[in-house]
């Protein structure tokens, strides 16, 4: 049987808390530091959290998952990979796993979801992704997408979405 190959995780941001370019250099610091660190999903209030297919993700396909941290305000993109997420029992979310191994700005909040950035934040040089799956916006998308099904969407097109996280098609 041929391994899966895992669909990234797209995860929307903005610098609305820290300075601009704050969020990602903060991240970076603590895991230079650190050698990893934690981060939260700030979810829409509309949004689903989506259980059944994260736990496929992270349980089931072997190696690290994808991340595209998107940063909605300048429409930038920034690639590493998580090795494990904790999902908070309810959407009233939970602290970090691991307060030293995060920004100090997430400190205070509660999040539904946590993700362990193992690997360096790079920036990635691409204009559109092929998103296959919205899983946050439906209960009924809570899955991994089985078929080849995609949107090629720009980053404009990512920004005017609603949804806080994608899964896209893997990208060299």
């Amino acid at each position: 049987m041929a391994a899966r190959t895992s669909p990234a995780i797209v995860l929307r941001f903005r610098d609305l808390v820290t300075e601009a370019g704050g969020t990602i250099s903060e991240h970076r610091k603590v895991a230079r530091q650190r050698g990893h660190v934690w981060w939260g999903w700030w979810r829409r209030q509309s949004e689903h959290i989506p259980k059944a297919m994260l736990t496929e993700l992270f349980h089931i396909v072997p190696a690290s998952v994808p991340i595209v941290l998107f940063d909605s305000g300048t429409l930038e993109l920034h690639a590493t990979r998580a090795t494990h997420v904790v999902v908070a029992p309810s959407i009233v979310g939970i602290h970090t796993p691991e307060f030293d191994a995060t920004p100090e700005y997430y400190l205070r909040g509660h999040y539904p979801l946590w993700f362990r950035l193992e690997k360096e934040i790079a920036p990635l040089s691409i204009q559109s992704l092929d998103i296959v799956g919205r899983p946050t916006t439906d209960q009924d998308a809570d899955h991994l997408p089985t078929g080849e099904a995609r949107e090629k969407m720009s980053l404009e097109a990512l920004r005017d979405d609603r949804p806080t996280l994608w899964l896209a098609q893997p990208f060299a």
